[in-house]
């Protein structure tokens, strides 16, 4: 029994005394907490309007009864306009419903044919689709068996099928795209220099009459054409994937609606994340004494790349230019913008600098490593 309490002191005391192996304990649990938060963040920034903003609705026939909440409301519009007028408007998301209500409504509530209320929207606007809940919660205060809404064979929601598919894309993309090329920049860092290391061959590299400043920038640039590569091969595997994914919700046109420019510019994004990405992983790479400390060192930067990732969904998809700048999140806002439609040329460029300038920094920091004995002879 003694022998027992010894080896579990022993292990205890190796493991509490380890700050690395302390930080495999505790942070799952906090990057949980992280993620569910922010998840949760999503969800109410998706479903939910600007509590200050009053949308904007024009309302055909409004009854008497319901013409002071309507106005508290909502911001009606009283220019005479027709009713092709009021959806292209809807479509543009230039307003936000189109009411219909039958001429006396009052009266003819419980009669035959039983009255219908039309409600035109644009589910593809968040603003739209709020305002359509909010006339849907206002007219189910009265006695719904006596009226119908929408129920005439006709198209009300008139979001564009081109709005739809491009607001799936905005979301899922960047944080697929960052999950795949942190996964791929994973594949092959650890290996490279840490692999090195536990084999011994680093330390014969090191001595050859190769300056290090240039074994490090050799094995940066080696291993982000791999990473790059498998990039551009996960970007194309989701385009021609999400119309499978998504059950016909997104047409095998939908990549047409981009051009070469868009292509181009999510193309400089990529591999500006995957030098970041690369650049990154290869210092804590060269940190680790294996492959297998590597790959737990970076893992939990896996999880951060990717809640970059998703952050486009958190800002929104007008957010303000300072988050451009900001390395990888400004990537993932700059990738949702281009495949939203709402792009901003200011922004990618500064998202792609700001990616360019931390790779440049990681790259001075490995070359400063290669050049410490204590780092890459440590055992």
């Amino acid at each position: 029994m003694k022998s027992l309490l010894t080896i579990v002191k022993k292990e205890f005391k190796r493991f509490f005394t380890d700050k690395r192996m302390l930080i495999t304990i505790f942070l799952p649990g906090i990057l949980i907490y992280v993620i569910y938060s922010l998840m949760g963040g999503i969800v109410g920034n998706m479903t939910e309007t600007n509590k200050d903003y009053k949308p904007t609705a024009y309302v055909i026939n409004m009854p008497d009864s319901l013409s002071s909440v309507m106005e508290e409301a909502f911001s009606l519009q009283t220019d005479n306009i027709s009713e092709e007028d009021a959806k292209q408007l809807i479509t543009d998301s230039k307003l936000d419903i189109y009411i219909v209500f039958p001429k006396d409504f009052t009266t003819s509530l419980g009669s035959t044919p039983t009255p219908d209320v039309k409600m035109y929207y644009n589910s593809a606007s968040t603003n739209s689709f709020t305002a359509y809940n909010l006339a849907m919660a206002f007219l189910n205060r009265i006695n719904t068996s006596a009226f119908t809404i929408n129920n005439a064979l006709e198209k009300f929601d008139l979001a564009k099928s081109s709005d739809v598919s491009s607001q799936i894309l905005s979301i899922m993309v960047p944080t697929l795209m960052f999950a795949l090329l942190a996964s791929a920049c994973m594949s092959v860092a650890p290996e490279s220099i840490a692999g090195e290391k536990e084999r011994g061959t680093m330390a014969t590299m090191l001595i050859t009459p190769v300056k290090r400043s240039e074994i490090a920038l050799g094995k940066i640039i080696s291993l982000s054409c791999f990473a790059l590569l498998s990039g551009i091969s996960s970007f194309l595997g989701i385009i021609f994937a999400l119309p499978n994914l998504m059950q016909g919700m997104i047409s095998v046109d939908t990549a047409i609606m981009y051009n070469v420019g868009d292509y181009f510019l999510i193309l400089a994004i990529v591999i500006s994340v995957v030098l970041a990405l690369i650049s990154a992983f290869s210092v804590i790479s060269a940190l680790a004494k294996s492959v297998k400390e590597s790959a737990a060192f970076i893992s939990p930067l896996m999880i951060v790349v990717i809640l970059l990732g998703m952050g486009t969904m958190l800002l929104g998809s007008t957010p303000a230019v300072g988050y451009y700048l900001i390395p990888l999140l400004g990537s993932g806002l700059a990738m949702a913008s281009i495949m939203s439609f709402s792009s901003s040329l200011l922004g990618i460029w500064l998202s792609i600098i700001s990616n360019l300038v931390i790779a440049a920094g990681f790259v001075v920091l490995l070359t400063f490593m290669f050049k410490s004995e204590r780092i890459m002879f440590k055992k």
